[in-house]
This record gives structure tokens, sequence and C-alpha cells, in this order.
């Protein structure tokens, strides 16, 4: 039988060694900032986004993440989300469903957006100019995780390189993430979305306005239900009836109110 100690790691000099440090937080609030913190050291983005859309139709922002303190990335995703999501020509890739493994790569400039509202509102006006994702297909939905590029500037082969090798576990970990707690950012933006609904239409009862606030903020009918110790058919009761007063009849619709 032998022992051997092991010495304390050198600091990664590539993304793929810096990985441990984010698998470790999956699951954690510290996991997005972690993540950011590591794609800017490796890539120098601007902005790191990750959306999850599902079958039915509905998208989860799991996480937005700049540099500063504004919360202009999360500002952004919910406005893309609520008014721009059809007009990405991502969205209109078909992916394969058939290697839930596999892994694409996507680049696209501001320039490549034809829909002038959206080109201006996600790129021009908060000054990005490119958009690099990695995409994965799975049977519970599509997530698709982005790094942004300041204004005339462009992606390195290099950073590219850098993301695309370490693609499958960074897709897994965010997966993995997802999982863990649904939907970033919703436990925070929930009581965000309740106050504004509370303002918008009193009417509204108050285990109305848990689930509208949920649904705005990206929690899955499941995840309402959980939080809120009811049936998922209670929480489907509850939005339908909340929409029919609202005058509305999808989460696009709510958010567009909200906005």
């Amino acid at each position: 039988m032998q022992l051997t100690a092991i010495g304390p790691a050198a600091p990664a000099r590539d993304m793929l060694s810096a990985m441990p440090d984010v698998i470790e937080s999956v699951g954690r609030r510290e996991f997005a900032p972690s993540l950011f913190a590591l794609t800017r050291r490796f890539t120098g983005t601007e902005n790191l986004t990750a959306f999850v859309s599902t079958p039915d139709g509905q998208v989860h922002t799991l996480l937005a993440e700049d540099k500063g303190p504004s919360e202009t990335a999360l500002c952004v995703a919910k406005r893309y989300v609520a008014r721009h999501w059809n007009a990405d020509p991502a969205n209109a890739i078909v992916i394969d469903e058939h290697d839930s493994h596999r892994c694409w790569a996507l680049k696209l400039r501001f320039s490549d957006i034809t829909n002038p509202a959206y080109r201006n509102d996600c790129y021009v006006a908060v000054g990005l100019s490119e958009r690099f994702s990695l995409i994965q297909k799975r049977p519970a939905g599509t997530l698709r995780v982005s790094v942004y590029r300041g204004r005339r500037e462009s992606f390195s082969d290099a950073a590219v390189a850098k993301l695309t090798d370490c693609a499958p576990l960074l897709l897994a970990a965010l997966w993995r993430h997802y999982s863990s707690i649904g939907p970033g950012e919703s436990r925070n933006a929930a009581p965000y979305f309740r106050a504004r609904l509370e303002k918008a239409a009193p009417s509204l009862s108050s285990r109305e306005l848990d689930v509208c606030s949920m649904v705005a903020a990206g929690v899955t009918s499941e995840g309402i239900a959980l939080e809120l110790g009811v049936g998922i058919n209670t929480v489907l009761t509850y939005r339908k009836r909340a929409y029919a007063r609202l005058g509305i009849s999808s989460q696009n619709e709510l958010m567009r109110m909200l906005m």
C-alpha cells in the first residue's frame, strides 16, 4: 500500500482545465458568475447567456451575466425572450433530434439579423456585434449558451477553439444546473414580476399573482407546483384564470405586458 501527497494544482492555463471550479458550483447561486468569469478570461466575452426552449414552446433564461453591476445582460435577455425570440435566425435552425450528445456551434454577426427592432434592441443599443453559441438538443428541449463581443469586434479562432474544445463538458454542466435549480434567476425575478403585476392587474388573486409572476420568471409548471405546494392541475387552473382576466393567452404576451 502506498500513499502519495498530491500538491496544489497550478493555475489553469486553458479553459478545459479550469472547468472543475465551475462544475463544483453547479446548482448554486455562484454558478452563473463563475462561468462568466471563466468565459471572459479565456474569450474576452462582454456578456454570457444561456436559454432553454422546451418542446411545449416555453423559453427559460437559465443565466444572463455581464461585467457590470447594472444587470444589462439580464434586462436584454428578458426583452429578447419577450419580443424577439422568433426574429432570431438561430431559432429557425432545425437541430438533429437523434443524437442528444452532439453539440453544435453557431457564429452570428449583428449584420446577419434582418429584423431591425431585434438588431437594435439586443445588439446595437447595447454595443454588441457578434454572438458565438454552443447548442445541444435533448428530449427536455434545446439549450443554447452564448458569448458576445463588443461592436466592431470578432471572436478569434483561438477563442472559438477554446469553447468548442470544452463544449461537451460545458453543456453537460449547464444541463445539470438547469435540472438542479430550474431556470436561472427565477427565484430573484419572481418578486419583481409580482410587484409589476400587482400594479398592472390589481384584480388578480394572490395565488394568480404567485403563478403569473413565476411564469414570467421562467419557472415551469412543475416548478411552480413544487414551490407553492399544490398540484400541477391547480397551477394550470390558476394560470388559465389569470390569463383570461388579463386578456392574454401566452407567456410571451404576459412578458410584453410586464416590460
